[in-house]
């Protein structure tokens, strides 16, 4: 059994409507429980997401998402976690990073609006 694209849509909104959220960078995939080596420091802080209306059982961030200039080496990107605060709250989705790239000192990672993308798949 499976939820229909409607069903898949409706759980999205709710989700979209629970709470504001916040894009963690990490090193690792963090685990189930939000733990696992998220960046810190260095200028780090995480960054807020507007997701755009669910479509097809998906939604995706409607505006770049810009963390702020690296003033340290972060280390490699390989992980993200969307969380329920600014620090420290819950996790609620979490994956691997299509392509880790290294952050030093004077970078800056963003995510191109529809760069970031939470599915019921």
């Amino acid at each position: 059994m499976s939820l229909s694209n409607y069903g898949e849509n409706a759980v999205l909104r709710l989700v979209q409507e629970a709470t504001p959220f916040w894009l963690a960078l990490f090193t690792t995939v963090p685990a189930e429980d939000g733990t696992g080596a998220e960046v810190e420091g260095g200028g780090y802080a995480r960054q807020s997401v507007t997701f755009g209306a669910p479509a097809g059982g998906s939604m995706a961030n409607a505006v770049p998402i810009e963390f702020p200039t690296a003033t340290s080496d972060w280390g490699t990107a390989a992980g993200w976690g969307l969380f329920d605060a600014e620090s420290g709250g819950n996790l609620w989705w979490s994956g691997a990073v299509d392509i880790p790239k290294t952050l030093y000192t004077g970078d800056i990672y963003r995510v191109n609006a529809g760069g970031l993308t939470l599915s019921m798949d």
